[in-house]
């Protein structure tokens, strides 16, 4: 499964970033209920009332009414919360764009891992291999009588040991796939591969990053937007102290003796509530809302940080795993080299077997660091991108 296969079918299945997603519906269901607020409501009112007193007759009564009112005025309370429902749902759509980027970020980061397991496994089996022939060549040179026992018994402990590591290797590589198959939503490993991606070697100007960073990363946006909505909830706060005005209107029926007729005395007007005094809740409520506004303005700053950091720390991983790359696979041919020595002196009796186990576990080594170069230039590369925000475009 290519890469930009298994972060498409994650970004179709994975149950989280739908449960995401639906935070979009609600906040526009949050606006229509604040501008709601702010239109023309009718209610509805009915009694009934039945009596009798000794020495007379029964008496009863019905009335109904219909009564209609619009705000004029609310201390900016109304339009302030549509306003905060508004930017409800902008910051429902940041944080579900960051979801998927999010997403895209761990599921490169599964697949890089299961490259890297991968590569790492082939390491293993090849010095298993390499192993087992030497201990396939002394057991030969043993059986003649022209090597000691203890470097027959040597070579088996060694292509045991080797054949541990491989071992474990295939297992870390089948749970990168598992980690992969989940945030995938995909049932199992079964039929599941990867295929090698190629990086780029290039790499621009930390600053450059870092005002990419702050330019593009969605859970900022979020954050700056969250700060709008605190002030303006102030101002909700606020507006307890400010009068209410309402127009209103209202038409009634009764009834007596089951005769129904109009009221002639039809109600319109403005109405006009102004809390004096409240114990003082309005102005706790405007204390809280100023806190909870200094807590996202925090916020706000905290993840400014971290985002700087992250971009360092991508930034410094990568530019010293593209200089690593080099250096490893320059290493791994010199001890290329050594192994292939190593084992002609030992065949021509001129060395003995630590040498040639040395020089295995040499080019064991080399390439194991190799892998891990090559695999970190491609992790970080991905850390850089998701720290700037920009991990989709890498992928695609």
């Amino acid at each position: 499964m290519p890469l930009k296969t298994a972060t498409q079918t994650a970004l179709q299945n994975n149950p989280d970033l739908r449960r995401t997603e639906r935070a979009i519906a609600v906040a526009e269901e949050n606006l229509k209920s604040a501008r709601g607020q702010k239109g023309f409501s009718v209610s509805a009112t009915g009694s009934g009332n039945f009596s009798k007193t000794e020495g007379s007759e029964e008496s009863e009564s019905l009335s109904a009414g219909l009564n209609g009112s619009i705000p004029l005025y609310s201390g900016k309370k109304l339009e302030s919360q549509i306003k905060s429902a508004e930017l409800g749902i902008d910051i429902a759509k940041f944080d579900y764009a960051q979801a998927k980027d999010d997403l895209v970020y761990k599921v490169v980061s599964a697949y890089v891992d299961a490259l890297e397991n991968l590569a790492t496994s082939k390491v293993d089996l090849e010095t298993e291999s390499n192993l087992s022939d030497h201990e396939k060549n002394i057991a030969a040179l043993y059986d003649a009588g022209a090597k000691a026992k203890i470097d027959y018994l040597r070579a088996r402990v060694e292509t045991s040991n080797a054949m541990q590591d491989a071992a474990k290797s295939h297992a870390a590589y089948e749970v990168a796939l598992a980690n992969l198959a989940t945030l995938m939503s995909l049932p199992g490993i079964s039929n599941l591969t990867v295929e090698d991606i190629a990086t780029s070697s290039e790499l621009g100007e930390l600053e450059n990053y870092i005002s990419s960073a702050e330019e593009n990363r969605n859970n900022l946006k979020a954050d700056a937007l969250k700060v709008e909505q605190g002030e303006l909830n102030v101002t909700v706060a606020k507006s307890g102290w400010k009068p209410s005005i309402s127009a209103n209107a209202g038409v009634g029926l009764d009834s007596r003796s089951r005769v129904w007729h109009i009221t002639p005395d039809a109600t319109a007007g403005v109405s006009a509530n102004w809390n004096i005094f409240d114990g003082g809740v309005t102005r706790a409520e405007v204390e809280s809302a100023k806190i909870e506004l200094d807590r996202l303005q925090l916020a706000l700053k905290s993840d400014l940080d971290s985002v700087h950091e992250s971009v360092v720390t991508a930034y410094k991983n990568l530019k010293i795993a593209l200089m690593r790359v080099q250096t490893t696979q320059r290493a791994a041919e010199l001890a290329e080299e050594e192994r292939y020595i190593a084992t002609e002196k030992y065949n021509a009796g001129e060395g003995i077997l630590l040498d040639i186990l040395d020089a295995e576990v040499a080019l064991s080594t080399a390439k194991k660091n190799h892998v891990s170069a090559k695999y970190d230039v491609a992790r970080y590369r991905f850390d850089l991108a998701h720290a700037t925000g920009n991990t989709l475009a890498v992928v695609k």
